[in-house]
């Protein structure tokens, strides 16, 4: 399962790659399911429509700060505006991703799912699909309508034993930020290119009072488990994935990981997503590293010229090999819940064409810096930065999956916990795989 999931994660991020080269270059054991059942949990929100408005429930995460709530709740009431009378989003407010992950798992467990939704792993999308509460979008993505807005092999890619009960709409797209005033205020030219470089840098930064990194280990420890991912990386190369735990690259890995907590702030240990944030977004800490999504918060919320001097690369090399990686993942699949009532089924499919337009995308992708799996004119991407990293994503080394991505969901919860420990020193590089591998027997 393993290998397909990265060589998927390639084929998504390699069809954006492609484009963004043309042009100038943003957390059940049985699947059959019984309809009647499911006909009830798709129900939830109201009786099987009699003629009226239908109206559809969808827990959404693209609100509040995020970077593309704006331009997404705009979609929303452009379609309710166009379908006024005959189909209604409901936007359920989802501030903090962590629990709607556990709302949604929750949901989908004791048959109450919502009617549209997003899950960010393909791991979720194949369990969830195992409830038999999800509809088969199979034939509707088939049609060349939806199936021409996807660059080849994406919506195959997303199927889940022959069926797709999702398709893939975000793609994260992992960068290395570095911000240049800072290393500059510290003699630093050159961004590094290797682990060696890299914690030369840091020894500067550190030394002046400065956060080299930014670290977590809070709730899913995001964007360390990125900087994890990229350890893997450098240590493995792009097929370590296919190797599974027992790889020693993901040892190897855990020590990087044991140094970089030696070159990040005092509050690491128990931070979450806030603390490292604000941290890079007020020049307290010089490298970060997170999906092109945060591109639009660092513009609104960081200080004043931080974004005009951002430094953007791969991955760092290890030992003279495998640098110039970038870690890529589908970010947000779309489904659906099955429907007993047609007018509901229609709306869904109604609600998600109007979604990928491919001019709507663009617009979503310039405001917020975030990429898409579908297939925009690149050459109309509006922001440097983001066009940079589209570029260096089609030139990169190789594509290689985030940790979280490529495995199990027990093995992704356990990793906040195992890295907490290793970096207290509780817990050697060794006994921190281990532990993984342990939460997934």
């Amino acid at each position: 399962m393993k290998k397909r999931l990265l060589a998927f994660g390639l084929v998504v991020i390699m069809g954006i790659s492609l484009l963004a080269g043309c042009g100038n270059s943003n957390n059940g054991s049985s699947s059959a399911g019984n309809k009647e059942t499911g006909a009830e949990t798709a129900a939830e929100s109201g009786e099987a429509s009699t003629g009226g408005e239908v109206e559809l429930t969808f827990p959404c995460i693209w609100v509040g700060t995020d970077s593309k709530a704006e331009v997404f709740g705009k979609m929303v009431e452009g379609f309710n505006t166009e379908y006024a009378g005959q189909y209604k989003i409901k936007i359920e407010e989802q501030t903090d991703y962590d629990l709607y992950r556990d709302k949604l798992r929750t949901q989908i467990s004791t048959g109450t799912t919502p009617d549209i939704f997003t899950v960010d792993s393909y791991a979720d999308l194949e369990l969830f699909a195992q409830s038999g509460y999800l509809m088969d979008l199979t034939d509707f993505l088939a049609d060349s309508e939806m199936s021409n807005l996807f660059a080849e092999g994406m919506i195959e890619g997303a199927k889940v034993d022959g069926v797709n009960y999702g398709f893939p709409y975000e793609n994260a797209v992992i960068p290395i930020m570095y911000n240049k005033n800072l290393l500059e205020q510290v003699g630093v030219e050159n961004v590094p290119t290797s682990y060696d470089e890299l914690w030369d840098v840091c020894e500067k930064l550190q030394a002046t009072g400065i956060f080299p990194t930014t670290q977590m280990t809070a709730n899913n420890a995001w964007t360390s488990m990125l900087w994890y991912s990229y350890a893997v990386a450098a240590a493995g190369g792009a097929d370590v994935y296919t190797r599974g735990l027992d790889d020693p690259a993901f040892v190897k890995a855990a020590e990087i990981m044991q140094k970089m907590f030696e070159y990040t702030s005092s509050d690491a240990v128990g931070a979450d997503a806030t603390v490292v944030n604000g941290h890079f977004f007020n020049e307290r800490a010089a490298i970060y590293t997170n999906g092109t999504w945060i591109l639009g918060r660092i513009k609104t919320e960081a200080v004043e010229g931080l974004y005009d001097n951002l430094a953007i690369t791969p991955g760092l090399s290890l030992d003279g090999q495998n640098g110039g990686a970038y870690v890529t993942q589908v970010q947000a699949y779309f489904a659906a819940a099955k429907q007993d009532d047609p007018a509901k089924e229609e709306a869904v499919k109604a609600f998600f064409k109007y979604i990928c337009d491919p001019d709507r995308v663009l617009e979503l992708a310039n405001s917020s810096g975030a990429l898409f799996a579908i297939n925009i004119d690149a050459s109309k991407i509006t922001d440097p930065v983001q066009a940079e990293i589209a570029q260096q994503c089609s030139d990169a080394a190789f594509l290689i999956g985030h940790f979280q991505g490529m495995n199990s969901t027990a093995v992704v919860t356990e990793f906040p916990a195992a890295l907490e420990s290793l970096v207290l020193g509780d817990i050697t590089p060794e006994e921190f795989v281990e532990q993984l591998k342990a939460a997934d027997e």
